[in-house]
């Protein structure tokens, strides 16, 4: 089976704004599960269990939140991978989507009248997009985060507005750290071109800047970060990050006990061990999440390692979904006079 690598793209209407959604679900071709369920000429599939087809459990959700200044094509590498495993998976239906992203009011192919960046409506907008793109309410959600991402997918799991979430990640950021370094943002910002002649060469700057080191993800991920206007034309930044200041701090404030307090699984996807707070520390101690650390990447690991990531977030799931009861027929209890008779006096 093939997974193609561009997108599906639809567009999700919540009122009057519309939020760019994109789907990795290979498209299964009518053929392919028609040779699959056919049996030999001649013979009874139902009467032998070597052909017989093993009952299959619907897939799950992955849905996938990007970082401030980012988009949905962040997780692109990633996205390709996590839904080649999960079309693998012979145990999985084929029903349904299986990973998709969106890009926030804000950024990328969204348009919305309020960009305002505010954790809590950020939060309510995924909600409200999860609800319109998953299959039904029973299917598994597993959301995941990067960076500011990471707080939105948090807060959206703690308000209970999507039914049936089985793990939640979140990609490199902490709250101690993401609070500390606030103070030198304007900063960074500040050293930032501010425009550029061509794509390619905000790709170069991209790359140059090691704010990505995969140069295939960048070449994808870039493009939809920059619009172009002016005279002379120039290719711009779509998010204003500095516009979006009074809310950096409302993003992470109370992460980490958030964070450990949602009631599903809990995973925190790391460039470096450096980035646990106190309180982190203390919960990775008591077990209560899993940390994965990609000491080769840096800040945007979906970027530079998607395969690792990929890999990380299907054994994530597997880990915490949940199990399948097989119903099976009684065992009848023996008779009581048989019991009796087989019972040595004492």
């Amino acid at each position: 089976m093939n997974v193609s690598n561009a997108p599906t793209e639809r567009t999700v209407l919540i009122g009057e704004d519309a939020f760019r959604v994109y789907d990795w679900t290979p498209v299964v071709a009518a053929s392919t599960d028609a040779s699959n369920s056919a049996s030999t000429p001649g013979t009874d599939a139902s009467s032998n269990p070597a052909t017989q087809t093993t009952p299959t459990k619907p897939p799950p959700l992955f849905v996938l939140h990007h970082g401030a200044g980012s988009s949905a094509l962040s997780f692109h590498l990633c996205a390709v991978r996590l839904a080649d495993l999960l079309a693998q998976d012979q145990g999985l239906s084929r029903v349904g989507p299986t990973v998709v992203a969106l890009d926030a009011r804000g950024h990328g192919a969204t348009v919305c009248k309020n960009e305002a960046l505010e954790l809590s409506q950020l939060s309510d907008d995924l909600i409200r997009v999860v609800e319109a793109v998953r299959r039904d309410a029973d299917q598994e959600i597993v959301l995941v985060g990067h960076s500011m991402g990471g707080a939105v997918v948090v807060d959206a799991c703690q308000k209970g507005g999507i039914k049936n979430i089985v793990g939640v990640g979140v990609i490199d950021v902490v709250e101690g750290t993401a609070i500390e370094s606030l103070a030198h943002m304007n900063s960074i910002l500040k050293a930032k071109p501010s425009k550029f002649r061509s794509v390619e060469d905000a790709i170069k700057w991209t790359l140059r800047s090691h704010l990505v080191q995969n140069k295939e993800s960048a070449q994808i991920s870039v493009p939809p970060l920059l619009v172009k206007k002016g005279e002379p034309p120039m290719y711009h930044w779509r998010t204003d990050l500095a516009a979006s200041e009074p809310h950096w701090r409302g993003w992470f404030d109370g992460l980490s006990a958030k964070f450990l307090g949602l009631k599903c699984g809990r995973q925190l996807l790391l460039a470096g061990t450096d980035r646990l707070d106190k309180e982190l520390m203390i919960g990775q101690m008591q077990g209560k999440f899993q940390v994965v650390v990609y000491p080769e990447s840096w800040h945007y690991v979906q970027e530079d390692v998607p395969g690792k990531l990929a890999l990380s977030l299907l054994e994530f799931w597997k880990r915490n979904q949940k199990l399948v009861i097989i119903k099976r027929f009684p065992i009848p209890a023996k008779p009581a006079a048989a019991v009796t008779a087989s019972t040595p006096a004492v």
